[in-house]
């Protein structure tokens, strides 16, 4: 695993392999924002995108949802299988770029936690694959860094997403959250940055039933 310095800026060419040792290790928490967000919702078929290591999964999983995920890292991924299965978790985990990704079907919720692209276009097309992933009647939870976490050497090469971003991406969904939360420092491995609260920006839509 590689530790990188937060006094200097993420690259855009990171490997996000270098985060992950591919064993169980790897497993974070869920966010705790996200799971308060879905204990509300009627359990179903779930999409992680950007699944890490599993742990929002295995918490979606013990709320009786059906899960899947998907992480561009292969280390992440197979970390997330030995996690699940230590769990007693079924289910259908896949490699792949979500920008590049197409869903093969549709979900009762959809979440990307932290797990956008650092690049605007990418970005974009990854909030077009999450719209098309979301079943009539479904919900999309994004939860991302905004601009703010600019001031922070390390995020300084990151297109900062803003809750208008997201509102835009998903016009048409119904908004049910659209703000900047406080949310403690992500740490995944790259070293401390020395602030104990951060801002992200937070959407919660629904799909319109037709």
């Amino acid at each position: 695993m590689h530790e990188h310095n937060p006094e200097e800026p993420l690259p855009r060419d990171f490997d996000w392999n270098d985060l992950y040792s591919g064993e169980e290790g790897d497993y974070m928490p869920p966010d705790a924002l996200l799971l308060e967000l879905v204990e509300g919702l009627t359990p179903g078929h779930a999409l992680d995108v950007g699944c890490g290591a599993g742990g929002l999964m295995v918490a979606l999983a013990k709320l009786g949802w059906r899960v899947h995920g998907i992480d561009v890292a292969k280390k992440a991924v197979e970390a997330a299988k030995k996690v699940l299965s230590r769990q007693g978790v079924q289910a259908d985990l896949e490699v792949a770029d979500a920008a590049g990704w197409r869903p093969s079907r549709t979900y009762d919720l959809v979440t990307n936690c932290f797990a956008l692209p650092m690049s605007r276009a990418d970005q974009v097309q990854v909030y077009r694959n999450m719209r098309d992933a979301v079943a009539p009647g479904g919900t999309v939870i994004i939860k991302e860094f905004d601009p703010q976490m600019r001031r922070l050497p390390a995020f300084s090469g990151f297109d900062p997403i803003a809750v208008e971003h997201l509102t835009e991406a998903f016009e048409g969904f119904e908004v049910l959250r659209a703000e900047v939360v406080d949310t403690p420092e992500h740490d995944h491995g790259q070293g401390t940055y020395g602030e104990q609260t951060w801002t992200a920006s937070l959407l919660v839509a629904r799909r319109p039933n037709p």
